[in-house]
């Protein structure tokens, strides 16, 4: 089936996403991915991240998913709802849009133009959430939700964690008598960026006070790894010269996977990504991530 664009979600405030359905999938309910867009972008440019390109082929590893990716609220200037200086209350505009959209999912019935399942629909308990920058921020806003436990992965790109806001998260949750469970969880980063460490000042900061270094000792201790736990380090092949990758997977309650571009740009970084240099093309971001759901969060192959 081609791309299904301007669908729409009514909820407090219609909003749209983008759809792209099996061509012929093995069963009714299928696994759903839903990636959020980075701030100023649009659903088209996020999904050109996961090979939804057209008139180019679908990768074949993802075509037995429904893959959604959901429009910013159009009040909100291409940006997904964050915490800011002096909130008191949890913003839950876009969990509402989120919570909203997945009953959407569930309940729908997607045409596939096969002949033998002729229409699908989200299987409710195979939901997974990935963003990039801006939507990255949106992603570690559901791990840290009343909706996390309706998410079996997660996948930020180009986002850390910020203590500030997992402390309010953390607050807002305790409030609520709602528990903060293991999360199998996926993140990537250029060291580059500027928001993997602050610009180099007279001393440079230290790596281990920096954002990334909270995340990993957060998801560390979320999914109940010893912080000095070994993990499965690869260096991805083709790494030489500018931008080498190095991947780590921690193993624990659930998994916890860390990828670090060295000297990586703020991008998602895949073989044909292009912008925000530098980028390691010869690292796929979405196929590692489809990977470790796979091996670590139950996505099904």
């Amino acid at each position: 089936m081609p791309l299904i664009t301007g669908q729409t979600v009514s909820g407090q405030l219609t909003r749209t996403y983008t759809v792209q359905v099996p061509d012929n999938p093995s069963t009714t309910r299928v696994p759903t991915i839903i990636v959020f867009h980075g701030g100023g972008q649009d659903a088209a440019t996020i999904a050109a991240r996961w090979g939804v390109d057209p008139p180019n082929a679908l990768p074949r590893d993802l075509a037995g998913y429904l893959l959604v990716f959901p429009e910013s609220d159009p009040r909100m200037g291409e940006e997904w709802v964050h915490l800011q200086a002096g909130d008191s209350k949890f913003p839950t505009l876009d969990l509402d849009f989120v919570q909203e959209l997945l009953s959407e999912l569930s309940s729908r019935r997607f045409a596939t133009g096969s002949s033998t399942i002729r229409v699908v629909s989200a299987d409710p308990a195979l939901f997974y959430a990935a963003g990039f920058s801006n939507g990255g921020g949106m992603v570690w806003q559901l791990a840290y939700s009343g909706l996390a436990p309706r998410f079996q992965g997660f996948a930020a790109v180009g986002k850390a964690l910020d203590p500030e806001k997992v402390q309010h998260y953390r607050r807002e949750l305790a409030d609520a008598g709602e528990p903060i469970e293991p999360a199998a969880v996926a993140y990537v980063h250029g060291t580059a960026d500027s928001g993997y460490r602050p610009p180099l000042t007279i001393q440079e900061t230290d790596i281990g006070t920096t954002l990334p270094a909270f995340t990993r000792a957060e998801m560390l201790d979320r999914n109940n790894i010893p912080r000095n736990a070994v993990a499965d380090t690869q260096l991805v092949p083709g790494s030489t010269g500018v931008t080498e990758v190095v991947v780590q997977v921690f193993d624990g309650d659930a998994a916890f996977l860390m990828a670090t571009v060295i000297n990586g740009g703020h991008n998602w970084p895949t073989l044909t990504t292009v912008g925000n240099p530098p980028v390691a093309t010869h690292f796929d971001a979405t196929a590692t991530i489809v990977r470790f759901w796979r091996q670590y969060a139950g996505l099904p192959g």
